[in-house]
């Protein structure tokens, strides 16, 4: 009796343990749980918002009209030939920073005491009238050149949000070095004498930056056989497999928001030269010669 008591303890033992067994076995072959996907990423956005606008402000006030000259103030010329600012994908940052120079150098006359006209976008738009009752314009240049070079290779990436889609970008940094001139003329208004012009060669300023485009994937088509067997014929596989990708279109454009910063940290010093240039004894003794001019002309 003793024996089968203990046959049956046994037994009961062996499918214990089995069906431990069996349960840790299917518990190891259910998957873990997933972990939810990361948040997507977001692309860099501008700083400058499309609004590419710079201040300067100067470093004195005269009383207002208490010097005896009036002065046209015209927006800088940018689109001299191979200057960074004429290409077409700059021209919004070259339009704020000529907009800006306008503003700006009209400041500062009016801080110095004497009247300004304007500032008009090119000379062709000042009108006779206006030429006819002042004394000199201001016409400035300004030439920048841009030199890129790209200090890391092409990352692609994955889970960044673009229009509201989830895309896979590709990125690079780059490095830009950024000089150049401006020059600032002053000539009589109506006969576009030149009564001087003041050279700023521009410090080498370098700024670093980073671009984003939209990632394209590569496939290429590979090919295996299978080879058969008994009475199966051989078959072909044809798949496709991942081999990289190339750059779709740009996501991020961060040349112009380094080219914009640039300008900024040269801003400054451009317009502070500028306070340095314009002398009032100065312009008072180039009224007179003004006259010469207009008398000799016959205007």
């Amino acid at each position: 009796m003793k024996t089968v008591t203990r046959r049956s303890t046994i037994a009961r033992w062996v499918v214990g343990l089995s069906l431990l067994t069996w349960a840790g076995f299917m518990l190891a072959c259910v998957p873990p749980p997933q972990e939810p996907p990361p948040p997507p990423k977001h692309l860099p956005s501008s700083s400058w918002g499309d609004r590419y606008s710079y201040r300067y402000d100067p470093p004195a006030q005269k009383k207002a009209a208490s010097v005896p000259a009036t002065i046209i103030v015209v927006d800088p010329y940018y689109k001299e030939a191979d200057s960074t600012l004429a290409n077409p994908t700059y021209s919004k940052v070259a339009k704020g920073f000529a907009s800006s120079m306008g503003v700006d150098t009209d400041k500062v006359l009016i801080a110095k005491g004497m009247t300004s006209k304007g500032p008009f976008a090119t000379v062709d738009e000042i009108t006779y009238s206006d030429k006819k009752v002042s004394d000199l314009a201001i016409v400035p240049k300004v030439f920048l050149t841009a030199d890129s070079r790209y200090i890391t290779k092409w990352q692609v990436e994955g889970n960044y949000l673009y229009d509201e889609q989830i895309v896979d970008v590709m990125s690079r940094e780059f490095e830009m070095k950024i000089g150049g001139w401006v020059s600032f003329v002053m000539q009589e208004p109506l006969s576009g004498q030149k009564m001087w012009i003041k050279r700023l060669e521009l410090p080498e300023t370098v700024v670093k930056g980073i671009e984003y485009f939209r990632a394209i994937p590569q496939y290429e088509t590979r090919v295996n056989y299978d080879p058969g067997f008994l009475f199966v014929p051989p078959t072909k596989n044809e798949y496709k497999v991942l081999v990289g990708h190339n750059p779709g279109e740009i996501l991020y454009d961060g040349k112009k928001e380094a080219l914009a910063d640039a300008i900024k940290q040269m801003y400054p010093e451009i317009m502070g030269k500028l306070w340095t240039y314009v002398d009032t004894d100065e312009i008072i003794s180039l009224k007179e010669k003004v006259k010469e001019i207009r008398d000799l002309k016959r205007f």
